[in-house]
């Protein structure tokens, strides 16, 4: 049997995006109400899903036409976070969600950033393809 040594935690701050929710109430709503949130492609993507899966010789395209998607990833600050504007288009949208999501959770939790010298930051990221499609 493993000896766990059991420590408190707190989550003194959070954030989040999903597709229909930009923050942690947002969320809650959508689950308390059991809420979907998939949609029709954004205008301009299909193209996109066209030519990808025409690249790969499936000239019959996605198997569905609707997904979820967020909002709002072409009004990232980058001079906020002291990101030049021409490293702040080649930068992963995953990085910058990470960046203003950080940020609101620190927000959220009301300290001053020098009280969070010694905290830990847990981060969870999926994938980081997204220098193959900018380069495509």
């Amino acid at each position: 049997m493993m000896n766990r040594h059991h420590e408190p935690i707190a989550i003194i701050g959070m954030s989040c995006r999903f597709p229909g929710a930009s923050d942690p109430e947002a969320l809650w709503q959508l689950v308390s109400r059991r809420q979907e949130t998939l949609t029709d492609y954004p205008v301009g993507r299909t193209p996109e899903l066209d030519a990808f899966y025409s690249r790969f010789g499936m000239a019959d395209g996605p198997a569905s036409t609707r997904g979820g998607f967020l909002s709002g990833l072409d009004r990232f600050d980058a001079a906020f976070f002291e990101i030049s504007p021409r490293e702040a288009e080649w930068l992963d949208p995953q990085q910058r969600l990470l960046l203003e999501t950080g940020w609101e959770a620190l927000e959220d939790a009301g300290l001053p950033l020098r009280a969070l010298e010694q905290a830990g930051v847990f981060v969870g990221v999926w994938s980081n393809d997204y220098d193959r499609h900018a380069t495509e």
